[in-house]
């Protein structure tokens, strides 16, 4: 028999692992308590944190997201604080920071084991004391602020390494909520490339698809180095590029996603992952982005794979 299937919003779960999660997360929104979601990329961190804040009393108040690797490290602290006219070169008017835009909300700190040394200090004391000045100003403003953080990177090695503040790191993992990846979780593979493929076709306008007993079968045996935003690319490809109306194994394109050939029995899964990421790179010419994209990873992952594996390619 199967599980009952659970969603919230576009969190979809049918396996025990995720459900447990599920049920933690209904516990945890009723607190005002700072969550750390840690995972793979791709599994779904942003989701659980968007399922936290619509299921907690902030959830007719603002929800406010910073991307902490897509910001350069230098407007960094303005997006955080805001700043003054005139503060710095290049302030020519007043801008309101993050902080500021999420008060009585939740501010979701999205990789945030990339924010440099240098301002984790700052942010410690702004999240701690629950206020902060404005750069430019002498004003002291107070916020009331729910903070939710992700990570993909293992902190213990960042804090070891003297990368991120140990101090920091406590004050925002004071619930900590790991994400299985999806070749953990097979039982939710087939239900999330459902949900997938209809919002897919929706946003397509194509008719409504349905995966073929053959190619559920090969979902299911497929590694997903990517997690579910590998799956959601697949889903996508699948639609764009097919006009039938039942998809089978070979309108998933995944010899074109993912080179997989032949793996020896008793190999690790960290060496079956390096294999994976390898062949992938040299089938396309050594071109992270074009690898990244087709892996359904980050170009920042794959770096830190690449260095992961002593390798220096370019």
């Amino acid at each position: 028999m199967s599980l009952e299937k659970v969603k919230w919003n576009t969190v979809i779960a049918e396996s025990p692992l995720m459900k447990k999660i599920l049920e933690d997360v209904e516990k945890i929104a009723k607190s005002h308590a700072s969550v750390f979601i840690s995972g793979e990329s791709g599994t779904g961190k942003e989701v659980i944190a968007h399922a936290i804040h619509y299921q907690s009393d902030r959830k007719e108040n603002p929800f406010i997201k910073v991307n902490c690797a897509a910001i350069p490290e230098t407007l960094l602290e303005s997006e955080f604080f805001g700043h003054e006219k005139g503060a710095f070169t290049g302030a020519i008017t007043k801008r309101i920071g993050r902080f500021e835009l999420a008060h009585r909300g939740t501010l979701l700190l999205d990789e945030v084991s990339e924010i440099p040394l240098s301002l984790q200090c700052k942010l410690l004391r702004a999240i701690q004391e629950q206020e902060f000045e404005r750069i430019g100003s002498t004003n002291t403003l107070k916020v009331n602020i729910r903070f939710i953080s992700t990570s993909n990177r293992q902190m213990k090695e960042a804090i070891e390494t003297k990368l991120f503040r140990e101090d920091l790191y406590f004050r925002l993992n004071v619930v900590p909520i790991h994400l299985p990846p999806l070749r953990e979780r097979k039982e939710d593979i087939i239900p999330l490339a459902e949900y997938l493929l209809e919002k897919v076709c929706k946003e397509n306008e194509k008719p409504l698809k349905k995966l073929s007993d053959d190619a559920c079968r090969v979902l299911l045996e497929y590694p997903f180095q990517g997690n579910i935003r590998e799956l959601a690319n697949i889903m996508e490809r699948s639609v764009i590029m097919n006009a039938e109306e039942i998809l089978y194994p070979e309108h998933l394109h995944l010899d074109e996603t993912l080179n997989l050939c032949p793996v020896s029995q008793g190999k690790t899964l960290k060496e079956v992952e390096r294999r994976v990421i390898l062949e992938t790179l040299r089938s396309f010419g050594e071109n992270r982005t074009k690898t990244a994209t087709a892996l359904g990873i980050s170009i920042r992952t794959l770096r830190n794979k690449l260095l992961e594996y002593s390798l220096t390619h370019n």
